[in-house]
């Protein structure tokens, strides 16, 4: 075959050359890049697959900042409370200084009332004051808002509200079983004439051994026994011709004893009976409540909160609701924005209008000018002081419990879960350079060698010329 005009072994080089010439910018462009795919056209599903995961990546470091940010967050939150923490036992300090009156100066009551005072106006301030990226953290600006609240509930402490896509949450109290004091009774008037008796009254405070006289009245009987009910936790009241001994308290963990000590000899007890109290029984939104005595505490997913019922009501039956219309903290702690992978956290008011609770008094009462002043009524003021005490260490149990078992674990575990999405991306996009090295090498040897053979395949047809010659 001579033909000039068409030179097939050239057009066969030039294709190799081109494909070798192609290889071999690939092999440059990855070397170059440390990417194994630079382009849609190198490997399609590679690509969609680490865009895919280059997403998941971009998400879970955002996540992780998030819970990093929400860390700051609450330790701000918490270094706060624990000022205010640090202010309560000073002040409760010098509540028991004031109670000892017999040996205080009404001058040295009133230093320590000035004391108080204006420790009371710390916590008052820091309460105002404390804020994170210009965000009020413990004026109650981050508390629940409800509504629909009955007569038959106390108070209500929301910890944690996730609402999903709704507006609101309902929250449905369902009774089953009240919540009772210990109890006993004793039918009959008071001491006979002649015989006075001795009683060991027991409660869950302590034990008080009480001589009543002869011919003394059930009345007689319920003041000697309420005298010293702050010992005992043991209260009386007496109806008609009978007397009943209740615990102050209700639940399981309290108790009422009565006891005759019979010191007179004679072998006749005038009571001697024990009893114990009963916690309430309930569902909220149809999880069973974790119940001690009236108060109630719920723990899940969605809703965390705490009960306490009125105390004095039957509340052995019924149903009641009540909404949480907005409030609380929200934070966004995984790569997607579904409502299991945000979690919600309420921090109470911590003024002193709101640290302590109804049945004992408010902090602010302790002010002077108060009903619960040092000069007026310091053991009252201890009792509120011990409830604002519980309201702080608390909220600072459960703040430290959401910064140690959910947001320092959350970074722990996202930050495996980009490790190894990161490895399985660099899997499908990274070059592997000893593979593309030797892949760079074959093309380079291939473009040389097909540079060399186009050359001389374009001088075959030269051998033409031999034939033009010869007929000369």
């Amino acid at each position: 075959m001579s033909r000039i005009n068409t030179n097939l072994a050239a057009l066969n080089s030039l294709r190799n050359l081109n494909m070798s010439h192609s290889l071999l910018n690939t092999s440059l462009q990855r070397l170059s890049t440390g990417l194994r795919v630079n382009n849609a056209s190198d490997d399609p599903a590679a690509l969609v697959i680490s865009e895919k995961l280059r997403s998941q990546m971009s998400s879970l470091k955002q996540a992780v900042d998030n819970s990093q940010r929400s860390q700051d967050m609450i330790n701000t939150a918490e270094a706060a409370l624990n000022e205010v923490n640090s202010l309560l036992v000073s002040m409760k300090q010098l509540v028991l200084q004031a109670a000892n009156d017999g040996a205080n100066s009404a001058e040295e009551i009133q230093a320590n009332q000035a004391q108080v005072d204006s420790a009371i106006q710390s916590i008052n301030r820091i309460a105002n004051s404390t804020k994170f990226a210009g965000k009020h953290l413990l004026n109650g600006d981050v508390d629940y808002v409800t509504s629909g609240i009955t007569a038959s509930i106390q108070q209500v402490n929301i910890f944690g509200a996730n609402f999903g896509t709704n507006s609101q949450m309902a929250v449905t109290l369902k009774m089953t079983q009240s919540a009772q004091n210990g109890i006993v009774t004793r039918a009959g008037k008071g001491t006979s004439a002649g015989s006075s008796i001795t009683l060991q009254i027991s409660g869950n405070k302590g034990t008080e051994v009480i001589t009543i006289a002869a011919s003394t009245a059930n009345s007689g009987i319920t003041a000697a026994v309420n005298a010293v009910k702050d010992s005992t936790g043991v209260s009386a009241v007496f109806v008609a011709t009978s007397i009943s001994f209740y615990s102050t308290d209700f639940g399981s963990d309290q108790f009422v004893s009565v006891r005759d000590v019979d010191t007179d000899g004679n072998g006749t007890l005038w009571m001697n009976k024990r009893d114990t109290g009963r916690d309430a029984t309930a569902t909220i939104n149809g999880a069973q409540a974790v119940a001690k005595g009236i108060h109630l505490t719920l723990e899940t997913t969605m809703l965390k909160a705490a009960i306490d019922l009125k105390s004095g009501l039957n509340h052995s039956s019924g149903t009641t609701t009540f909404y949480i219309k907005s409030g609380g903290l929200h934070f966004q702690l995984g790569d997607t924005t579904v409502s299991s992978e945000k979690e919600a956290l309420g921090i109470q008011h911590m003024h002193s209008i709101n640290l302590g609770d109804a049945s004992v008094g408010f902090l602010s009462e302790l002010m002077t000018g108060g009903q619960y002043d040092l000069a007026t009524n310091p053991d009252q003021a201890a009792r509120i002081l011990d409830a604002a005490i519980d309201d702080v260490t608390s909220t600072r149990g459960r703040l430290g419990a959401f910064v140690s078992n959910t947001l320092n674990t959350n970074v722990n575990s996202l930050g495996v879960a980009i490790e190894s999405i990161t490895a399985s991306e660099s899997r499908i996009r990274d070059v592997d350079f000893a593979a593309e090295t030797a892949n760079y090498t074959k093309a380079q040897i291939l473009v040389q060698a097909g540079t060399s053979i186009l050359a001389q395949a374009n001088l075959v047809p030269q051998s033409v010329l031999s034939l033009l010659g010869g007929g000369r």
